[in-house]
C-alpha cells in the first residue's frame, strides 16, 4: 500500500497540473473529454482550477500530518469525492456528453479513490 505521504505528494502534483492546465490551457482538457469549449465552460474551468489550486495546497501542506480525526477526514473526503467522479465520469460517457478520454480521469479517480480508501481504512483501527 501506498504512504500518506506519498500519495499526498502525488495527488498535489496532479492538481497543479490541472491548476494550471484548467487556468491557462484548457483546451486540451476540453479535447481530451470531446466536450465543446465555449464561455461557460471557460468559465467553469477558471473555478475548478480554483479548486484545484486549494487541494493542491491541502494535500502538500498536510502529507506529513500524523493519523488524526482530521487526517481521517481528509482521507474519507477524498475518497467519497474520487469514487463520485469516476462514477460521474462513467455516466457522462453512457450518456453521450463525454467522449473516451474521460477514462484516463476515471482511472485516476478510481487509483486514488481506492488508495485514499486504503489508507483510510487501515488508519481507523488505529484511532479506535
Amino acid at each position: 500500500m501506498i504512504e500518506y505521504r506519498v500519495l499526498n505528494l502525488i495527488t498535489s502534483v496532479i492538481s497543479i497540473i490541472l491548476f494550471i492546465s484548467l487556468l491557462f490551457f484548457p483546451e486540451p482538457i476540453f479535447m481530451l473529454f470531446e466536450i465543446y469549449g465555449n464561455e461557460s465552460a471557460y468559465f467553469i474551468s477558471r473555478r475548478a482550477a480554483m479548486l484545484f489550486l486549494g487541494f493542491a495546497v491541502i494535500f502538500y501542506f498536510s502529507r506529513n500530518a500524523k493519523n488524526t480525526d482530521t487526517r481521517q477526514s481528509i482521507l474519507l473526503g477524498l475518497t467519497l469525492s474520487m469514487f463520485g467522479l469516476a462514477i460521474l465520469g462513467v455516466f457522462e460517457f453512457m450518456r453521450g456528453f463525454a467522449g473516451v478520454g474521460i477514462f484516463l480521469a476515471v482511472g485516476t479517480e478510481l487509483f486514488l479513490a481506492v488508495s485514499y480508501g486504503s489508507i483510510w481504512l487501515s488508519s481507523r483501527k488505529q484511532i479506535a
